[in-house]
């Protein structure tokens, strides 16, 4: 577990989808309805992603909490950490922090410390920081613990986070590299509402275009979302196993599985990165859409994800906003309001040319579940309901079913209302 830069088709997932799959999968707790997105979003990151984020917070959080919350084992995130690795992003949460527990060390060891906390704190950890998802219940904001040692004394620390805190860095964090986020349900509209979608006016597009020789309407097309059909990784699983306990190994024979895959995603990545112009990247999404085709004509059960298009702008100084608020069309007086001159040194019509023949300015693809068509597609939501009444020894009534279907439709950003097939 190191501070990495994000690599090519990673994810950032977050701690309380890894608790909640746990809690479930680990036989500590049956899963609830809002569980079934849980683990179809989990399965789909985890065989179509190459490498797995989380924040040095949530790492630092985990290693207090799983002693107490997980004494016998955490399945997924072994899994996590076996085929991926399980590297940390900063900048994900930065709020200041306040002392709940202090415990003298003298001749201990830290893992003596570490014991005397959890016999202590134990069941203030297992009330305050077990998270599960629940519609009915939303928490507003999120605990995180942390530890410290100084000479004589062991400290815990707790810091706080608004769910809004905690989306809005990490689509910040997600828009400076190539990581894509792996949120719960509780988190996805959220998600959803962060995205900047089209924020360009046809004069900005038109002057892009223009510089990387590339056509409007193929930008236009690439900004907007739209559906790539993927087969259904979730009813896969589930029908190959016969109990709950197999779904981890499953899960690994899977990801085997559909490296050629992942192969793709690392590549077209790559391939956008490298590109000198922007026609050049959708070139490159171009050739990935001719490879999914065929990948996906032997999967007759499919789902779709969604995918999204971006201008990612990195970061450079002064000069960078001056130029986002320039070719995001706002008048050229209220540019130079975000331009520090003497870095501009009079050059801002050369620089801002080579800014983006340089690749500053990349057309990254990410995706999301798609979680309405989850719950709207009855086969697909049947089907999967057998596999848990049989799997987990649970049953949800049609009551609960509508609970949360309800809830995606009044409190989510229904975006796939805005894809033309």
């Amino acid at each position: 577990m190191i501070n990495d830069k994000p690599g090519y088709n990673s994810a950032y997932v977050s701690l309380s989808l890894l608790d909640e799959l746990d809690y479930c999968l680990g036989g500590y707790g049956k899963p609830n309805v809002e569980f079934l997105f849980s683990l179809n979003t989990f399965v789909e990151t985890f065989i179509a992603s190459s490498e797995f984020y989380t924040s040095l917070d949530e790492l630092n959080h985990l290693s207090l909490t799983t002693p107490i919350l997980f004494p016998n084992g955490r399945p997924i995130l072994n899994l996590v950490a076996r085929y991926g690795g399980l590297k940390f992003v900063e900048g994900v949460v930065d709020n200041p922090s306040s002392e709940i527990y202090r415990g003298e060390i003298l001749t201990k060891s830290k893992r003596e410390a570490l014991q005397d906390f959890v016999l202590e704190y134990g069941q203030k950890i297992q009330e305050k920081y077990f998270i599960q998802s629940d519609i009915d219940n939303t928490i507003e904001r999120i605990p995180l613990v942390t530890s410290t040692f100084d000479e004589d004394n062991f400290i815990v620390s707790e810091t706080q986070s608004t769910w809004d805190e905690l989306v809005s860095n990490l689509i910040y964090v997600s828009k400076s590299s190539s990581i894509q986020t792996s949120l719960p349900i509780s988190l996805y509209g959220r998600q959803v509402n962060n995205l900047h979608r089209r924020p360009y006016s046809m004069q900005s597009l038109d002057m892009v275009a223009k510089i990387h020789n590339a056509k409007v309407e193929d930008l236009k097309n690439n900004l907007n979302y739209q559906f790539m059909p993927i087969p259904s990784f979730t009813n896969i699983l589930l029908s190959s196993v016969s109990s709950a306990s197999e779904i981890p190994y499953k899960l690994g024979q899977l990801r085997m599985d559909f490296q050629v895959l992942r192969d793709q995603f690392v590549q077209l990545e790559v391939d956008i990165y490298e590109s000198a112009t922007i026609k050049q990247q959708l070139e490159a999404y171009d050739k990935f859409k001719e490879f999914w085709i065929v990948f996906n004509k032997k999967y007759v059960d499919r789902k779709h994800r969604i995918f999204y298009g971006d201008f990612d702008f990195t970061d450079g100084g002064d000069i960078d906003k001056g130029l986002d608020a320039y070719f995001d069309g706002n008048p050229i007086s209220e540019s130079f309001k975000e331009l520090n001159m003497g870095k501009v040194a009079g050059n801002i019509i050369t620089k801002s040319y080579s800014w983006y023949k340089d690749r500053k300015v990349i057309n990254r693809f990410k995706g999301l579940t798609n979680i309405w068509e989850l719950f709207e597609n009855s086969n697909s939501m049947n089907l999967q309901l057998k596999h848990f009444e049989r799997l987990f020894n649970v049953q949800f009534s049609n009551s609960e079913i509508n609970r949360v279907h309800e809830f995606v439709n009044k409190n989510l950003n229904n975006i796939t209302k805005e894809i033309s097939r």
